[in-house]
C-alpha cells in the first residue's frame, strides 16, 4: 500500500479517517458547457480561486503535517491535533468549501476543471457526512498513530522532513516543544472514548504500543531521535553542530523519552483494561451506518456488506481453482489447503537475510525496466529507492509518495521480519508497490505540476482508484511474463487471493460479527501467508473498516473498462494508449475514470483521439 499516499487523502490523516467517496448529485465530467467560453473561463477562475481557499486552509490545518506541504513556516509547530478546536476547524474548512462550491455551475466550467469540480464536491461531501461518526476516538492504533509517524519523521530513509540546513535542525528541536502537549490532548481523546465505550479490542491495544517501543529507549545516542543527526550535512559548521547536537540530546532526554513513556504509561495502565474483548465497528455504537459509509468512502461506489461479501465469495472460489493448477503443475498429490500450509512451513519459502531480500527486489526492479516501454508510453522522470522499514510490524511492502523535498519514491521493503515476505511473492510485491504500480502512478501525478491542481496532486485521494490500479499492475505482470515460474505465479495468485478474502474478511468482521480468530481461520484456508502475517491483517482491517475493500474493487473496474475500451476498439485498441488514460488525468474516483474513459472511446469514434489532456510521453522515464 501507498503510506503517503494516505496523507494525499482529503480527510484520512489531517481529517480523521476518511477517505474518498462517490456521491451522484452532482453533474458529472461529461456535462456540456452551457455558456460562451468568456463566461466558461470567468467560471473556471472562480471555481480555481474557491479550490485554491481550500487548499491553502488544508495545507496550514495540521502543522505536523508541513513537511508533507513543504509548508515553511510551519516547520516548527508541532499543531493542535487531538483538540476539539482542531476537530471543528477541520469540519468548517470542509463546510466552508461545500459552500461557496454551490455557486460554480459545473456546467459553465472547462473541461479539465469540469473533472476536478466533480472531485472536490464528492469528497466535501462525503467527509462532511464522516463527521458523523467518532473516527477519530480510534485514529490512534497500530496502523497509523502519531508517535509512530513522529519516529519516521526523524528516520533519513522516511522522512519528509528537510534535515539539509541550520535552521531545519533547529526547527526539528523547537517543533519538539509541542509534543508534551500533544500526548495530554491524545490521552484526553482516549479517555472521550473509553466514556462513550469506543474503544479498540484488546488485541489492537497490544500490537500498537509495539509500534513506538523504540521511542522509549533511554541511551540517547540509540534512540531512533538522534538519527538526523548522523545524515548531517558536511555544510554546517563545528559551533552550530556542536549546538544542535546538544539540543538534540535535550530534546530526546527532557522531552521525547517522557512524552512516549507517558502515553505508554496510560495506554498499558489505564486504557487497556477498558478495551473491548469484541472486533470490529458492528458492536459500536451507530457500528453499521458507519460501516456502510466506510464502504462508500473506499471504494466510492454505494456498495452493500452483503454485495461485497458475496463478490469476495465468488472471487475466492475463482482464484482458488486457478491456484489448485498450480498445485498440480508442480505434482503436489495433496489438497490446495495442504499445498499452501506446506508452501507456508517450508523454510525454504523465506529469505535468510535482509540482504538476499534486497537483491531480490533490485532483480525485479531491472527485469520490469525494460519490459515497461512496451506496455507504457508515459513514465515517470524520478525513479524510486529500496529502503527498509522501521519496524517489524510494518506490512510486506509500502510505498512513500515523492514529495518537493523528496522527489525520488520510496519503495519500504520489510527486512526485520523476513517472514512477512515469502520468495515468491517477490515479483508481484514489487509490480504493486513500485513499477508500474504506486511508483508508476503517484510519481507521474506528482510530475504533472502544469495540468494538476495542488489539491488533486497531493491532498485528493481514493483508495478504490490507487490500490485498484496497483491491483491491475499484478495483473498486467502475468502479460508482461514477469512471473517465471510456478512459486512465483502462486505467489502472484495469492496475492490476488489474499485482497479477494479481504471483501470476505472485511465485512465479516464489521458486518457479519466474526471474531478475530474466525477471520485468521478463514485467510490461513486461503493463503500461503505466515501466521504472523495473518494476524496483523487482521487487526489491520479491523482498524481501518472499509480499506481492504478498495483493492480488489477498483481492480475489477479498471479490468472491465479495459474489457469494454478492447471490445469497442477492436484492432484500434492501444494497451498503452489506455493506461495513458487511465493515469492522465491523476487520481480520480471510480465514477469519474469511467466517464473518462467513455469520453475517449467517444473521441476515438470520432476521430479526434482526445484524451483530456492526457500524461506526456517520456522517453527517459523509469
Amino acid at each position: 500500500m501507498s503510506v503517503n499516499a494516505l496523507l494525499r487523502q482529503s480527510c484520512w490523516l489531517a481529517m480523521l479517517p476518511l477517505l474518498f467517496g462517490c456521491v451522484t448529485a452532482n453533474p458529472g465530467p461529461g456535462a456540456r458547457p452551457v455558456t460562451s467560453d468568456q463566461s466558461s473561463m470567468r467560471a473556471t477562475r472562480k471555481f480555481e480561486a474557491v479550490l485554491a481557499s481550500y487548499t491553502e486552509a488544508r495545507k496550514h490545518l495540521d502543522a505536523f503535517s508541513a513537511p508533507y506541504y513543504d509548508v515553511e513556516d510551519d516547520l516548527d509547530e508541532f499543531g493542535d491535533y487531538a483538540s476539539p478546536e482542531y476537530f471543528a476547524r477541520a469540519k468548517r474548512i470542509c463546510a466552508d468549501a461545500l459552500m461557496q462550491l454551490t455557486e460554480v455551475d459545473p456546467r459553465a466550467l472547462e473541461s479539465r476543471a469540469r473533472r476536478t469540480h466533480a472531485l472536490f464536491h464528492e469528497d466535501l461531501t462525503v467527509t462532511l457526512r464522516g463527521f458523523d461518526f467518532p473516527g477519530e476516538l480510534l485514529e490512534f492504533n497500530q496502523k497509523g498513530n502519531r508517535l509512530l509517524r513522529y519516529m519516521d519523521d526523524a528516520n533519513p530513509a522516511l522522512t519528509n522532513f528537510p534535515f539539509d540546513s541550520v535552521k531545519h535542525y533547529d526547527d526539528f528541536v523547537k517543533r519538539a516543544e509541542g509534543f508534551p502537549a500533544y500526548v495530554e490532548r491524545q490521552i484526553d481523546l482516549f479517555r472521550r472514548g473509553m466514556e462513550r465505550g469506543v474503544v479498540h479490542s484488546c488485541p489492537i491495544v497490544d500490537e500498537t504500543v509495539e509500534t513506538y517501543a523504540a521511542a522509549l529507549e533511554p541511551r540517547v545516542e540509540k534512540n531512533p531521535f538522534w538519527r538526523p543527526l548522523m545524515v548531517m550535512p558536511a555544510s554546517i559548521g563545528d559551533a552550530d553542530r556542536a549546538r544542535i547536537t546538544d539540543g538534540f540530546r535535550r530534546m530526546i532526554t527532557a522531552v521525547i523519552v517522557p512524552g512516549y513513556r507517558k502515553l505508554d504509561r496510560f495506554l498499558r495502565r489505564e486504557y487497556r483494561p477498558h478495551c473491548r474483548a469484541d472486533f470490529g465497528l458492528g458492536t459500536l455504537p451507530g457500528g453499521a451506518e458507519w460501516y456502510r459509509h466506510q464502504i462508500l468512502v473506499n471504494t466510492n461506489l454505494p456498495l452493500s456488506p452483503s454485495e461485497v461479501h458475496e463478490t469476495g465469495l465468488r472471487e475466492v472460489a475463482r482464484i482458488r481453482h486457478t491456484m489448485d493448477a498450480v498445485r498440480k503443475e508442480v505434482g503436489f498429490g495433496g489438497t490446495l489447503q495442504e499445498f499452501l500450509r506446506a508452501t507456508r512451513n517450508d523454510p525454504g519459502s523465506y529469505f535468510t537475510d535482509a540482504e538476499a531480500l534486497f537483491a531480490a527486489f533490485l532483480r525485479v526492479k531491472e527485469d520490469v525496466a525494460a519490459l515497461v516501454p512496451r506496455y507504457f508510453s508515459a513514465r515517470p522522470t524520478h525513479d524510486y529507492a529500496i529502503v527498509s522499514a522501521s519496524t517489524g510490524q510494518s506490512a510486506a511492502g509500502q510505498y512513500y509518495t515523492p514529495t518537493e523535498n523528496h522527489p525520488e519514491g520510496r519503495f519500504v521493503v520489510n527486512t526485520i521480519n523476513l517472514k512477512s515476505v515469502q520468495k515468491g511473492r517477490v515479483p508481484t510485491l514489487s509490480l504493486h508497490e513500485a513499477v508500474p504500480g504506486h511508483h508508476m502512478q503517484l510519481a507521474l501525478e506528482f510530475e504533472m505540476k502544469d495540468r494538476l491542481p495542488e489539491y488533486q496532486r497531493k491532498m485528493f485521494g481514493s483508495n478504490a482508484f490507487s490500490e485498484g490500479w496497483a491491483l491491475y499492475a499484478e495483473y498486467l505482470g502475468r502479460e508482461m511474463g514477469v512471473y517465471k515460474t510456478p512459486m512465483e505465479r502462486l505467489g502472484n495468485l495469492n496475492d490476488e487471493m489474499f485482497r479477494a478474502v479481504r471483501l470476505v474478511v472485511d465485512t465479516g468482521i464489521h458486518a457479519y460479527g466474526w471474531s478475530q480468530a474466525e477471520a485468521r481461520a478463514y485467510m490461513a484456508k486461503h493463503l500461503a501467508h505466515d501466521a504472523q502475517d495473518i494476524e496483523s491483517e487482521v487487526n489491520r482491517y479491523s482498524v481501518w473498516p472499509g480499506q481492504a475493500l478498495g483493492y480488489k474493487i477498483g481492480e475489477l473496474k479498471i479490468r472491465e473498462l479495459r474489457q469494454r475500451s478492447e471490445a469497442a476498439l477492436a484492432a484500434a485498441f492501444d494497451l498503452r494508449e489506455f493506461h495513458d488514460v487511465v493515469l492522465g488525468s491523476g487520481t480520480v474516483s471510480l465514477r469519474v475514470l469511467e466517464q473518462h474513459v467513455e469520453e475517449w472511446l467517444a473521441s476515438k469514434h470520432r476521430g479526434t483521439d482526445d484524451r483530456s489532456g492526457g500524461v506526456v510521453p517520456s522517453a527517459g522515464g523509469h
